[in-house]
């Protein structure tokens, strides 16, 4: 109903605020020509690289490793090196050196004089734990006032607190009550979320620490820089894990390094939770310089 014949579509009228092409007699020799920005390529994508911090820089470079690691033609990698090439010749270099491919000689592009720090996100963070995603590792006999404190602040804070554990039923806490189950570990993984929480309850604990999918879920969100709190007997689990390069809490008082915040005494949660949303509204933990010997 809304076409002519032959299947070309109908163009909506001027009434209906349709485009109308304007008729304009010109006195000129038209040309049809493209300008020569057209024939730039690259000067973009060189802006965009040298706009980016030095982590944001290892980062592309790593995802070239990814994508170009994966073709299995010499050639093709070989021809995506010399187009980097164009782009920047530091990052063709370091592309080419994680690919097999020699890198390109030098005297390639140049970096543009000028940068744009709204390009990069890293100089461009919120600031806030708003919108950002937390997991709750937990399983039976979880310290449930732990977890009802701590959602409290974060949800407090425009975060969103999901509680994962091995299974989607209900768990048990020290005290009798019931903690809901959001996500088990087999319908999510620790890239879905933006930090974690470990709490207390030597119960869940002793469980977790059984658990290779909790382990692992711990050292894949502390690899990637991610903030990592723990409260009292959830400290153990993270002595347990492979969190390279960490001091964690003793009996009393609060440690926050590299973005992992711990507490072992009661008195000390707010305090800990207070850290732990510092830690979240950076987002990322670069400092962690021990994080490539953990094994996720």
């Amino acid at each position: 109903p809304n076409s002519l014949g032959g299947g070309c579509p109908m163009q909506a009228p001027e009434n209906m605020r349709g485009f109308v092409s304007h008729a304009e007699r010109i006195d000129a020799h038209k040309v049809r020509e493209r300008s020569a920005s057209f024939n730039d390529h690259f000067s973009q994508a060189t802006l965009f690289w040298n706009s980016m911090t030095e982590v944001e820089q290892k980062h592309i470079v790593e995802a070239f490793h990814f994508e170009l690691g994966k073709v299995k033609t010499m050639e093709v990698r070989e021809r995506m090196v010399g187009l980097l090439a164009k782009v920047d010749s530091e990052l063709a270099t370091r592309t080419a050196l994680g690919i097999g491919v020699a890198p390109p000689p030098s005297g390639g592009a140049t970096k543009a004089p000028a940068v744009s720090p709204a390009l990069s996100m890293e100089q461009n963070k919120t600031g806030s734990p708003k919108g950002r995603k937390i997991a709750i590792l937990a399983a039976d006999g979880v310290d449930e006032t732990a977890v009802e404190a701590m959602k409290t602040a974060l949800e407090g804070a425009g975060a969103k607190a999901k509680v994962v554990s091995a299974y989607l039923n209900p768990l048990v806490g020290t005290d009798g009550g019931e903690v809901a189950v959001d996500e088990s570990f087999a319908t999510t993984a620790s890239v879905m979320f933006d930090a974690v929480f470990v709490p207390g309850g030597k119960t869940s604990i002793d469980t977790l620490k059984q658990q290779g999918d909790a382990l692992h879920f711990l050292n894949e969100s502390f690899k990637h820089c991610k903030p990592i709190a723990a409260t009292g007997d959830g400290v153990d689990l993270l002595a347990a894990a492979s969190l390279e390069g960490i001091t964690l809490a003793g009996t009393a008082g609060v440690t926050s390094e590299h973005g992992v915040v711990t507490a072992r005494a009661d008195g000390d949660r707010d305090a800990a939770a207070e850290q732990f949303l510092e830690a979240i509204a950076q987002h990322r933990h670069w400092t962690r310089t021990e994080k490539d010997r953990v094994p996720a």
